[in-house]
């Protein structure tokens, strides 16, 4: 894939391919660049090189290393010299309902909250908020 140096480029992190298919349509018609990773751990490792996203969307429930676990490895990084990359908003887009959950999730410096399912509408409006 070339990638358009013009276009803002979101890291979608979540484990259902049909939902990464349907969210990543949503975004590439609205003129973001997107990259899809099933994994915390895929996710990370991007971060970890020279990968630098203008926003990261986060699902929770995932197996090997799920959201929080990723959000709070993420954070860590910011504090250990990665502190070019503590500027990426993250909005975490779950099916978890749980008000806790989400009080715990934005303890985690979380710049937003979606909760699934959720309509076109609603994801770029969302984005919009975050990136422009």
């Amino acid at each position: 894939m070339i990638k358009d140096l013009n276009r803002k480029e979101i890291l979608l992190v979540d484990d259902d391919t049909d939902y990464s298919d349907l969210t990543r349509t949503r975004l590439e018609a609205s003129g973001y660049q997107v990259s899809c990773v099933s994994s915390g751990r895929e996710a990370l490792q991007l971060l970890e090189g020279e990968y630098q996203p203008s926003l990261i969307i986060m699902d929770i429930e995932m197996p090997d290393k799920n959201g929080l676990t990723t959000l709070i490895n993420i954070n860590v990084h910011k504090g250990m010299g990665q502190k070019e990359k503590s500027h990426i908003p993250v909005l975490v887009a779950t099916g978890l309902q749980s008000e806790k959950v989400r009080e715990v999730m934005m303890a985690q410096n979380v710049n937003g909250y979606l909760k699934k399912p959720y309509d076109s509408e609603e994801l770029i409006q969302a984005v919009k908020s975050l990136i422009g």
